[in-house]
């Protein structure tokens, strides 16, 4: 079997809360200006704002229908929930991050409990967590690049400059009714596509 053929065998998957369209835009207008003073190697498109719940991997299709089906199980015993986008900070050496992100905030327990919910539908299917602790988070750069070193400094006074950035004046939090299950299409814009939708 050639390589092309492999691949169609089997998708990049993982599990996500989506952001609503409305803070999708908030969002993106927001790390637009940022761009032009922090140079990351890629900005994420504003379709693909997610929080993951739990990274998949590359899972063979033939084992898709039983994931689905036990996935859709585990979301009725869940119920809706608030969160609110909240602190901007980074992954990776100060100097040069390699992730910029979006912290959130209000009933991070009832997310907390999604996520382990997720992991018990899964595990049974042979699907690993994490060994790092979760931390929720939003992802909207990559990889900084810039000449001189990043300044966590810069970025806390752009957005106290500007309330537009800092989301102050905006409806940050939503409420989470859903789940999805997203395959990575790489090169494609959006990159990620919605599989399946779960109801909490």
């Amino acid at each position: 079997m050639d390589a092309k053929a492999s691949e169609n065998e089997s998708e990049r998957l993982f599990l996500a809360v989506k952001l609503p369209s409305e803070l999708q835009e908030i969002v993106a207008q927001a790390c637009s200006k940022l761009s032009e003073n922090f140079d990351f190697a890629k900005w994420t498109k504003l379709q693909d704002y997610h929080i993951t719940l739990q990274f998949l991997g590359d899972t063979p299709k033939t084992k898709i229908p039983d994931l689905v089906k036990s996935l859709r199980k585990t979301a009725g015993q869940g119920r809706p929930f608030n969160l609110s986008l909240d602190k901007w900070d980074t992954f990776g050496l100060p100097a040069s991050p390699r992730v910029l992100w979006i912290g959130v905030s209000g009933e991070i327990e009832a997310l907390n409990q999604l996520a382990a919910r997720v992991h018990s539908a899964t595990f049974p299917l042979g699907f690993s967590g994490e060994s790092r602790a979760y931390k929720p988070h939003l992802t909207v750069a990559r990889k900084y690049r810039g000449k001189n070193s990043y300044d966590d400094k810069l970025l806390e006074n752009l957005l106290k400059l500007d309330d537009d950035w800092n989301l102050k004046n905006y409806q940050r939090d939503w409420t989470i009714d859903s789940f999805v299950l997203y395959a990575t299409r790489m090169y494609a814009i959006p990159m990620y596509e919605i599989i399946e939708k779960f109801t909490v």
